[in-house]
């Protein structure tokens, strides 16, 4: 069972979808998501036709020659971590301070790197069918953390089960609290003294800009999603209805990741017009934060074999643009192509 960990409580929210055939199967979208206006939820609107340009492939299901009765096939969207706790391999997209950007993030996940784990869902259960973008976690509290002495000693509280995080916060001397807050006026409380490395959109939904007057502007860490079902509700779909949703998500694919950057300025422009104050951090404090963090195969479960973990950080590091040398382990990632044409010039130089 996966656990849908969110802030409060689990939002279920369902949507009825169909293809048009005589005897296709009707599909039910399950979306856990903190709230309406969530990225999750938009994009799941989108996909059942609730949101959709004319001619969509997949509309709102009905009676409709004779389907009401029919088992529905359960179509979900789940945070990339969530569906970790039984693809743990998905965690490669979650590496802190890894992925240079939200462009870099994708590259991976429409590659070699994304092809992967949905060969690793397929082998525990899952089809994957999409990634969709929430953005990337920035830093949140009352100190700006565009230095790595401002960090030192603070606490960050977590809201959900995240031993990448743990890892990462360790590494830049930083503490980390879990704390399950029952109510907003709680997590306020919670916030007063600890400051939240989340999305600008979950930064947001939690009103922290009525404790915090900081966002540190990091975008360290990529926060997904994933389109999937189980594999037996896949495989009870018909060619033609897993081809025309295979074709929908890949249709929408654009839409989603623009419409995720959108709601992402959005929050920014909202948290910052409601007396936050937004710090961009410097190329050169990104990469200090980075190259104190451990092994990039030591953020992976160790359910893996080392050398599986290993290869998904190679294949994720080849789609980004960073270079880690021989091994995962040996180097720290900087960016490409200047990389490689310095090692060139050390090879040629005899440096």
């Amino acid at each position: 069972m996966v656990r849908r960990g969110v802030l409060f409580c689990t939002l279920l929210t369902a949507f009825q979808i169909w293809i048009p055939g005589a005897i296709a199967r009707p599909i039910q979208v399950e979306v856990a998501a903190p709230e309406a206006g969530h990225i999750a939820q938009v994009s799941a609107q989108y996909l059942a036709g609730l949101d959709a340009p004319p001619g969509a492939d997949l509309v709102l299901a009905g009676n409709r020659d004779g389907q009401a009765d029919t088992p529905s096939a359960r179509l979900h969207v789940l945070p990339q971590y969530a569906l970790a706790h039984e693809v743990p391999e998905l965690g490669v997209v979650q590496l802190p301070f890894f992925y240079p950007d939200l462009a870099a993030a994708q590259r991976a996940l429409d590659g070699a790197l994304g092809e992967r784990l949905q060969e690793a869902a397929k082998a525990r259960g899952w089809t994957i069918l999409a990634f969709w973008d929430e953005g990337m976690q920035v830093m949140s509290g009352n100190f700006p953390y565009t230095d790595l002495r401002s960090l030192q000693g603070r606490e960050f509280v977590l809201l959900r089960e995240d031993p990448i995080a743990e890892m990462e916060l360790r590494a830049l001397d930083v503490w980390s609290r879990r704390a399950s807050p029952a109510s907003l006026g709680a997590l306020h409380k919670e916030c007063l003294v600890a400051s939240r490395s989340a999305t600008l959109q979950q930064i947001q939904g939690e009103r922290l800009e009525r404790v915090h007057l900081d966002l540190t502007l990091t975008y360290h860490r990529y926060e997904g999603w994933v389109v999937a079902m189980r594999n037996e509700d896949w495989q009870s779909l018909r060619d033609e209805q897993r081809a025309a949703l295979i074709g929908r998500l890949e249709k929408m694919r654009t839409w989603q990741r623009a419409r995720a950057a959108d709601l992402e300025a959005s929050a920014l422009h909202e948290l910052v017009e409601a007396a936050m104050t937004a710090h961009p951090v410097s190329v050169e404090t990104w990469k200090t934060y980075r190259a104190r963090q451990p092994a990039w195969e030591d953020f992976l479960s160790e359910s893996l074999t080392l050398e599986s973990r290993r290869g998904l950080v190679l294949l994720a590091a080849r789609a980004a643009g960073v270079d880690l040398g021989v091994a995962a382990s040996e180097a720290k990632p900087e960016a490409l192509p200047e990389s490689h044409e310095r090692q060139q010039e050390h090879r040629e130089s005899g440096d």
